[in-house]
């Protein structure tokens, strides 16, 4: 009887544990939706404060850009004396230069500020891309965590219904006592199991709570549901448009084209660059005004160096536009390959497979109770019907992934997006 009363103790201890459990979940939690989230995330996201001042550098630098220069101006003053006679006095000279831009330097400037603009502007939208979709893969994330931590449950709540049974029929002789044995290591592995998805949930929380800044409280749960994705056109329609959307590439043409025009102002700047002078000298015998013209002399300076770096960057980002088109694609390629899979997966499961995992643990446990089958396939039914659960929450959220992932390529807004 004592081993009886030990085990009895610990089936009780168990069922406390996950009355613990499901008591601290039945707390309510201040919910968050998907819309609530992304207007959190779009208000207090340092990274799209920061995107946003670098637009308006580049805004700046283009009005730098448009400047005209100034112009010198001179004066001085000073005794003379002549060598002739003795007489002296004093004279004074007044001066004023202004360079003079030629129309190439200053368009290819002013061209170089306006790719400048279209480059930050690309990269501001690139960052918005990935905020915005990476706020929506950690809100999914939350979402399934929460989904597995209830499915952890369900599962510690079957194993603890099994273990009763069991210790019932242990306790009248109709069960050994290496079933009540491991019917509690079940239930002990479940409840660990079940502890180990409450983390998972809170690491997913804590990612929410960085993306807002800390914006969300310490504790609070999502709301919401598997959307309904919308059906995919063919890869070969969406290669194209992501080509021609995609913000990456853009800021790499922006900024090729800058450099296209950085190279343009340097070809121009070996030409001598010209700048009138009006000056004016006056003494006590004489007043003499004078308008003259200088002009550089590309001497020693013909701007070689300056010349080959612009020639050498834009290489380099025509390079680097090709590198990054082959990985686009391949994202592509890869996304829509995984949200194909995921599609199939779910069809199989629905199609029955959940079914008859359920139907097969029940069937285990009506056999159990009439002696007509072991607890060993009471188990194993009911590992089976975990797993596939487990595997269909899965494939759900790792097609909601794949899809955000092509729309991410499309560079459609996520802030804006209509479903997930």
């Amino acid at each position: 009887m004592d081993w009886k009363l030990a085990r009895c103790a610990r089936g009780l201890l168990l069922c406390l544990g996950l009355l613990a459990a499901v008591s601290t979940q039945a707390q309510s939690l201040p919910t968050v939706s998907l819309r609530e989230f992304l207007a959190l995330v779009e208000r207090n996201s340092p990274e799209l404060g920061v995107s946003q001042q670098q637009r308006a550098i580049a805004d700046a630098e283009s009005l730098v850009a448009r400047a005209y220069p100034n112009p010198e101006l001179e004066i001085g003053a000073g005794p003379w004396r002549s060598r002739v006679g003795g007489s002296g006095g004093n004279s004074s000279v007044y001066g004023i230069t202004q360079p003079i831009e030629l129309p190439s330097v200053r368009s290819a400037r002013i061209g170089a500020a306006t790719a400048g603009i279209e480059s930050a502007g690309a990269a501001t939208q690139a960052v918005r891309l990935a905020i915005g979709y990476q706020a929506r893969q950690a809100f999914f994330e939350l979402l399934r965590r929460q989904e597995d931590e209830r499915l952890a449950r369900e599962n510690a709540e079957l194993l603890a219904q099994i273990q009763a049974r069991v210790l019932k029929r242990a306790e009248v002789g109709e069960a050994p006592r290496f079933e009540l044995v491991r019917a509690e290591s079940e239930a002990l592995v479940a409840q660990n199991a079940l502890a180990a998805s409450g983390l998972r949930v809170d690491e997913a929380r804590a990612s929410l709570r960085r993306l807002t800044a800390n914006s969300l409280p310490p504790e609070f749960e999502v709301r919401g549901a598997e959307p309904d994705l919308p059906g995919l056109p063919p890869l070969a329609t969406l290669q194209p448009e992501m080509i021609g959307a995609h913000p990456a590439l853009r800021a790499l043409a922006a900024e090729r084209d800058r450099a296209q025009r950085r190279l343009e102002q340097e070809r121009a700047l070996r030409a001598p660059q010209p700048a009138l002078r009006l000056g004016e000298m006056r003494d006590p015998e004489m007043r003499s005004t004078m308008l003259g013209v200088t002009l550089t002399i590309p001497l020693w300076n013909r701007r070689e160096g300056q010349v080959a770096q612009a020639g050498a960057t834009i290489e380099l980002l025509s390079a680097q536009i090709e590198q990054q088109r082959v990985q686009l694609l391949r994202e592509l390629d890869s996304a829509y390959a995984r949200f194909a899979i995921a599609q199939r997966q779910i069809g199989t499961f629905e199609a029955g497979l959940l079914r008859s995992a359920a139907a097969a643990l029940q069937g285990a446990e009506a056999a159990y109770r009439f002696g007509e089958r072991g607890f060993l396939e009471v188990l194993d039914a009911q590992r089976t019907l975990r797993a596939v659960r487990g595997d269909y929450n899965q494939a759900r959220y790792d097609r909601v992934a794949a899809w955000l992932d092509i729309e991410r390529l499309r560079a459609r807004d996520p802030f804006k997006l209509e479903t997930p």
